[in-house]
């Protein structure tokens, strides 16, 4: 009975202290990043865009994007993205010469998916407005100029290669439609599928 009641008394007393001491929540070493820390990021990107539609021509041109990323230890990376960019192209058809410029600016997010700890997988999607232009010249020495605007949005996916903390390189593919108002009708959109090759650094 006095060994019962020595260990119930040395039992209350380890429940005893054990609520009295203060609970702290496992926190991060210092200078660690959390899920909730966001860094800033440039990126300059090339693309390389092959028109589905047989009027449009294949365009070239870059983009300058500047991203909030989260780039916490963790296997899903969020990045959100505001782009600038600009391309243009120019195609030969029957009697006639047909250029295209336009200057895309986008909204975007994405999703990097960390494969290893220097490869991620990127997916993503943006959308916003383009504006352009569309001149087209006949042999003849007919012309034909019509500034255009409209509605794009992109899907794409890639992989992220990490040289450094700070510095990464880019490779991917990226579907974009661009919805116009323009070229003699009341609508007008086509399709392009794009090769994206770029390298960003994180501050």
């Amino acid at each position: 009975m006095k060994k019962l009641l020595s260990l119930a008394t040395l039992m209350g007393m380890v429940i005893g202290s054990a609520s009295a001491a203060p609970y702290y929540l496992p926190q991060p070493a210092p200078g660690e990043l959390t899920p909730y820390d966001w860094q800033p990021v440039y990126s300059l990107e090339g693309v390389y865009n092959f028109s589905d539609k047989d009027e449009m021509p294949d365009t070239a041109g870059a983009r300058l994007n500047f991203s909030l990323y989260s780039d916490a230890v963790s296997t899903v990376r969020h990045q959100f993205t505001v782009s600038a960019g600009y391309d243009g192209g120019k195609d030969k058809r029957e009697g006639c010469r047909i250029t295209v410029s336009r200057i895309p600016v986008t909204l975007g997010y994405d999703a990097n998916i960390a494969l290893t700890d220097h490869v991620l997988l990127d997916l993503g999607g943006r959308a916003g407005y383009a504006w352009g232009s569309a001149k087209d010249r006949a042999y003849a020495g007919d012309r034909y100029d019509e500034s255009m605007g409209g509605f794009l949005f992109g899907l794409g996916a890639g992989f992220k290669i990490k040289f450094s903390e700070s510095i990464y390189a880019k490779v991917g593919y990226e579907f974009t439609r661009t919805f116009y108002r323009g070229c003699g009708e009341k609508h007008f959109s086509f399709g392009q599928h794009g090769i994206v090759i770029g390298a960003g650094a994180l501050f």
